[in-house]
């Protein structure tokens, strides 16, 4: 597969670096962004072709950045896929339902999450 061009947003600093380490050793550049504002300004800068992202995050959490990216990129909004350390979360289950995006579940294991990547990006 082609390198891509990656957003990954989350917080926490060791699942960041684990995706970093993992997509980077695939050959795939990748931006980090601790938050959904950092996300969208990097962004506004590049056109990224995944945005792998927690799902809850302060402020700005993954439906509301959602609705950003289709708002600023209706034409064709980047792929996403969520992160998300609950199996059933009653605060966004309805969301993930409705949406049916691609979901990684923490802590990582990186042969699965590598395929659905590898998955998300091929389609």
């Amino acid at each position: 597969m082609d390198a891509r061009l990656i957003l990954v947003v989350d917080r926490d600093v060791a699942v960041r670096q684990s995706l970093i380490d993992l997509l980077s050793l695939e050959g795939h550049e990748v931006d980090p962004a601790e938050d959904a504002e950092s996300a969208l300004l990097l962004l506004e800068q590049r056109r990224h072709d995944l945005v792998i992202s927690d799902v809850r995050m302060p402020a700005l959490d993954g439906p509301t950045l959602i609705a950003a990216l289709h708002e600023r990129f209706a034409d064709a909004p980047p792929r996403v896929v969520f992160l998300s350390g609950q199996t059933f979360d009653p605060q966004y289950g309805g969301f993930l339902a409705d949406l049916r995006a691609p979901m990684l579940m923490k802590p990582l294991r990186p042969g699965p999450a590598l395929e659905l990547i590898v998955r998300v990006l091929a389609s």
